[in-house]
């Protein structure tokens, strides 16, 4: 049973980081295209892209990776808390790396990779928990 629940969680993580990199995609591509493409200012575009790859990713991540979830209500009502803490944290750091070093594509990357770390077990534990 052990060796079930361990192969389970191994599926569960790497389903969570293939739709969590397709969202990224979005969101990096929407942060490109207003940035560079519509010249609007860095924390605006990436907060817009954030917010478009996030709704992507909760659907997503509902549907395919964290299949037994609390009421869709209570999930969404979950999801805008962690949702709105990591779209100030993406656009704090990205801000700072384009005002310190020009480089808001790596302020991108470093706070996706932050809240990849500390979104799966929220996810897991609490947006989309094991209703038994």
């Amino acid at each position: 049973m052990r060796t079930s629940l361990k192969k389970e969680s191994i599926k569960q993580l790497f389903m969570y980081l293939f739709v969590g990199s397709s969202g990224f995609l979005l969101d990096l591509g929407t942060l490109a295209l207003l940035r560079s493409g519509f010249g609007l200012p860095a924390w605006l575009s990436a907060a817009a892209g954030f917010l478009i790859g996030t709704v992507y990713t909760f659907v997503l991540q509902r549907k395919l990776t964290f299949s037994n979830a609390l009421s869709l209500g209570k999930s969404i009502y979950r999801y805008v808390i962690l949702l709105a803490f990591n779209t100030v944290a993406t656009s704090i750091i990205v801000e700072l790396f384009e005002q310190r070093l020009d480089l808001y594509v790596l302020g991108k990357i470093i706070s996706t990779a932050a809240t990849t770390v500390w979104n799966f077990p929220i996810m897991k534990f609490w947006i989309y928990p094991n209703e038994k």
